[in-house]
């Protein structure tokens, strides 16, 4: 009981813990590892007279298990599991007080089950995603159990009963590809009741009611059939020239009468979607101030500069950075800023705004940089 109680505290305790996560949609995982039956499961009789309270101890086995689920893309996953656990019986132990037990047995105890599991990721910003689960659900227990005689009659078992069970689970995911990933898990899987499976001692009927608590590893696949989900828009504010420019950015400085003969450089930075190249509309309005600007002075130069976060390659994104300043060059000359005024520079994932690990995608680095300047 302690070790359920911890495992349910602790996945209660992770799930109000922020995080973020990357994929929306459908995804299906299959797997298999060790399923080892807790030893010292508790086995009694009953309409069957002497009576007996005894332990069952089985062999390491195996696991298997399938999975289709749907990822909400906002940390939260909710599946439905299909599992399959076998386990080799050992023997059935005498208690020393008139019941011989059975020291060997041939067969195995298997549970066909069907979950329903609601998953919590920690999104850690690279290719390792933490979660932990709880599952509810049905499983069908089937044992077939013989023992030979050994004082107190042969066993035989050869039944099947159905339980409400439950699960706990923890693992991590590993990235391998974009949509897939390396699943390992743990899961604690045990019957809610007792299940009870009747058989014969000596010929006699018997009915045995055996508890069934199951620790098991596993490791699988796991593809995500959705797209990745879109990151956050950019939240911009409206600034004194009638430009915008990100919350976190601050407004050019106001010109006065005095600063008007001689203007300071103007700085205007252009932010992009994850992986795009095209002006959204606030970016549009945002350049066509800037040229507004340029064009009531003496502009003497434009400086575009380029610029691309550290997810994917370093040669895509030294590309994508020269989309990111042609575009915004040439919007610049739509409005009316001659091209040999301009000029062009592209720095990929170089010259981040905020330096971040290789692979994690940052906002704030998806940028085009416009410097203007006054004679």
């Amino acid at each position: 009981m302690k070790l359920k109680t911890t495992l349910f505290a602790a996945a209660a305790t992770l799930a109000v813990a922020p995080a973020a996560h990357a994929y929306q949609g459908f995804y299906g995982t299959i797997g298999a590892g060790l399923n080892y039956l807790q030893p010292d499961q508790d086995v009694e009789s009953a309409g069957f007279s002497p009576a007996f309270d005894s332990e069952a101890d089985y062999k390491n086995g195996i696991g298997v298990y399938t999975a289709l689920g749907y990822d909400w893309g906002n940390k939260y996953r909710g599946e439905l599991e299909f599992a399959y656990r076998q386990n080799d019986a050992r023997h059935y132990a005498g208690d020393g007080l008139g019941f011989s037990g059975w020291p060997a047995l041939d067969g195995d105890l298997q549970a066909y089950s069907v979950m329903f599991n609601v998953i919590r990721d920690f999104d850690t910003g690279g290719n390792l995603t933490p979660y932990v689960g709880l599952g509810l659900g049905g499983a069908s227990f089937k044992n077939q159990v013989t023992g030979p005689d050994a004082g107190f009659g042969a066993l035989v078992i050869d039944d099947s009963n159905k339980r409400l069970a439950y699960q706990a689970i923890a693992g991590v995911a590993v990235k391998l590809a974009e949509g897939l990933a390396l699943d390992l898990s743990y899961r604690y899987f045990a019957a809610a009741g007792t299940p009870k499976f009747d058989g014969t001692i000596g010929g006699s009927p018997v009915s045995i009611r055996h508890d069934y608590d199951t620790h098991s590893l596993f490791a699988g696949l796991r593809w995500n059939f959705g797209a990745a989900a879109a990151p956050a828009a950019t939240q911009y504010k409206d600034c004194w020239d009638g430009s915008s420019v990100p919350v976190a950015s601050e407004c050019p400085p106001q010109l006065t009468e005095q600063q008007a003969a001689n203007l300071d450089p103007v700085n205007v930075i252009v932010y992009f979607d994850y992986d795009k190249a095209n002006l959204t509309p606030e970016a549009s309005n945002l350049i066509k101030e800037a040229a507004a600007r340029a064009l009531a002075n003496d502009v003497d130069a434009v400086v575009v500069s380029g610029h691309a976060d550290r997810s994917g390659g370093s040669a895509y994104n030294q590309a994508l950075s020269e989309r990111r300043g042609s575009v915004v060059r040439d919007a610049l000359i739509a409005n009316g800023i001659a091209a040999d005024k301009i000029r062009m520079e592209a720095y990929g994932e170089d010259k981040p705004a905020k330096p971040t690990e290789d692979g994690v995608r940052e906002p704030l680095n998806r940028r085009t940089e416009v410097t203007i300047s006054f004679q």
